[in-house]
């Protein structure tokens, strides 16, 4: 039986109904999601995939979002998202998606990233951060933030090659 927290499966995957979800977040928190903050996520939301900020940019042009389209704009809707933890970004191969839990704060999660079809998995498991966490502070180190992404070959992808 799998966790629900570590069921890549379980978190909102409709755009609409996860926009809506940070929406009541940040209603909750005092937050304000600018109408340009809400289009940037929703382009995250929709995509099958992990989106390059440059990607991001380039779909704002062309569905013509609210606000200008220029990169520091679309840069700070980013910061803000991923400041109050509506989304991830996986530094290895510098794009962003979707939270599986956008009414958190900020958090720690375990990526699993396929090398073939760029699928990203969030495989929210207490007990690696936890771990690793536990073992930083053993030797000293006081951590501040956590990334932790494996790339691989996803189950489709490894079935594709045998």
């Amino acid at each position: 039986m799998v966790n629900a927290c570590t069921d890549p499966k379980h978190h909102v995957h409709d755009a609409a109904g996860f926009v809506a979800a940070v929406k009541a977040a940040c209603k909750e928190r005092g937050l304000r999601l600018t109408p340009i903050r809400a289009y940037v996520l929703e382009l995250i939301a929709e995509a099958d995939r992990p989106l390059k900020a440059y990607d991001l940019l380039d779909r704002v042009r062309e569905g013509g979002g609210p606000g200008a389209a220029a990169p520091p704009t679309v840069y700070r809707a980013l910061d803000f998202l991923l400041g109050n933890g509506f989304i991830h970004r996986l530094a290895s191969i510098n794009a962003f998606v979707a939270c599986h839990h956008p009414s958190s704060r900020p958090h720690s999660v375990p990526f699993l990233i396929c090398d073939q079809c760029h699928e990203a998995v969030e495989l929210e498991d207490e007990r690696v951060v936890e771990s690793l966490e536990t073992r930083a502070r053993a030797l000293g180190f006081t951590p501040l933030a956590q990334t932790l992404e494996v790339h691989g070959l996803c189950a489709a992808c490894a079935g594709k090659s045998a």
